[in-house]
């Protein structure tokens, strides 16, 4: 295990709000979060509005100070805020940055923040100079006003004309998830809002309480569990400072609500910390993704059955259910050009989604059917393993193979030229390539290293 590759930010919304459910800015929410997290020396990425700046002015730039807290932009809504008008929303976006600009003259790195995204929101940005979008959520449909299933998680560069794809190159922008998904419960499940980090979901779904924060622990070790074989592992945490409050401005949540997620918090930055991460301010993440990934980094996540199971009750209810398991251990992969998972045992992707040359933002990229495979020999000895996969001729498509084994001790000795072939915690082989239009042989040799 690396610690230091995986990357800790928490943000928390910390906007004005006119608003049925909540008006002004939530101080009481806000501080308490602060307290929390700065107990334990964990900096905050405020995302404020034109409305919020001048009342957290002082706060934050005493907090930059202190515990190098930092801030981004909420952004207005496209179509509610803006009637669709891509120069209505730029002109919305420039008039709020200068406030941040001259209230925090140190936040140079200019992230937007809103869950509604759309290609000329993407745009609008790169135009912009922004240089990241915080807001996208793994597998969500429906949830929020929020459908984004389809698109990878963690972080990457969105593709300003698909702006749930990858950009097949450099992107300007990184895209940034709304708040770090249970990868093996909400793959499995598709319920992405309980399998989550976000508190007062998982305290509604009763998988935490005040003083139980198993099912976190769990999550945050599986990602953990993943450090060995990235360079980077994102794990963006989020809650909302007006659900942090009961107050007559803002009382989203019961008051016993607002103290149980403070205790999650409390506890969940105290386990954090324990390890040796690297905590960070979401605009400093960002940088550090411009500044090491050309592309799209390619990620590899072997995911757990983390065993902890909601409640049954209206929250868990209101989506037809949550799906309880148990689940098999799962490899999960995303690059610029396709998503794939892979179920323990099997060869041939559970799912693949493909990038290349989908301009449909409301499909989700699953591709519904594969070429089949088949493994035309396999030999295995103490020193030695040959696997030759024959995959039927296809359309041009990305795709990839896994072979689960005990693989302590082995390394690659060959394989195609065009093949890339990685050892993911000496649990399986993953092979990744693209089809051409062939049929293809993909031979693999694994040779047991000197002792």
């Amino acid at each position: 295990m690396k610690p230091e590759n995986l990357i800790y930010t928490f943000v928390s919304y910390a906007s004005h709000y006119d608003t049925p459910w909540g008006q002004g800015t939530a101080i009481d929410g806000i501080d308490r979060t602060a307290a929390i997290a700065h107990k334990h020396g964990v900096p905050i990425t405020w995302i404020v509005n034109g409305g919020s700046v001048p009342v957290l002015a002082g706060r934050i730039r005493e907090w930059h100070e202190r515990y190098g807290d930092d801030v981004i932009l909420q952004s207005p809504f496209f179509i509610e805020d803006c009637g669709a008008s891509k120069e209505k929303f730029k002109q919305a976006l420039e008039r709020d940055w200068r406030i941040v600009e001259e209230a925090f003259p140190w936040a140079r790195t200019k992230i937007a923040a809103r869950g509604k995204i759309y290609n000329e929101v993407i745009e609008a940005l790169e135009e912009l100079d922004f240089q990241g979008m915080w807001g996208y959520c793994w597998e969500q449909v429906w949830w929020d006003g929020i459908t984004h299933k389809g698109i990878p998680w963690g972080s990457w560069y969105a593709d300003g004309s698909r702006f749930k794809a990858p950009h097949p190159g450099k992107g300007k922008i990184v895209a940034c998830e709304w708040t770090a998904r249970d990868l093996n419960l909400t793959y499995h499940s598709g319920s992405p809002v309980v399998y989550s980090t976000d508190p007062n979901d998982v305290l509604r779904a009763g998988l935490c309480t005040a003083d139980n924060i198993d099912y976190w622990k769990n999550l945050f070790d599986d990602y953990l569990y993943n450090t060995d074989h990235n360079e980077q592992v994102y794990f963006l945490q989020q809650q909302e400072a007006h659900e942090m409050e009961f107050t007559e401005r803002f009382s989203v949540f019961p008051a016993a609500d607002v103290e149980a997620c403070a205790g999650m918090l409390d506890l969940f930055f105290a386990y954090v910390t324990t390890y040796p991460v690297t905590l960070t301010t979401l605009p400093r993440a960002v940088e550090l993704y411009h500044e090491r990934n050309a592309v799209t980094a390619p990620v590899y996540m072997l995911t757990h059955d983390t065993k902890i199971r909601p409640g049954t009750n209206e929250y868990t209810l209101t989506l037809g259910g949550t799906g309880a398991g148990p689940w098999p251990t799962t490899f999960l992969y995303y690059d610029r050009e396709c998503q794939l998972a892979f179920v323990e045992g099997e060869c041939r992707p559970h799912r693949l989604l493909s990038y290349v040359g989908k301009a449909d933002m409301t499909d989700d990229f699953r591709e519904e059917r594969l070429p089949p495979v088949f493994v035309s020999a396999f030999e295995r000895s103490g020193e030695r393993i040959r696997i030759v996969f024959d995959v039927g001729q296809w359309r041009p498509l990305p795709y990839g193979l896994a072979y689960w084994d005990d693989l302590a001790g082995y390394a690659v000795e060959s394989c195609a030229q065009d093949v890339e072939v990685k050892l993911i915690k000496d649990r399986l082989a993953f092979i990744r390539f693209n089809l051409t239009g062939e049929a293809r042989r993909i031979e693999l040799t694994l040779i047991k290293k000197a002792q």
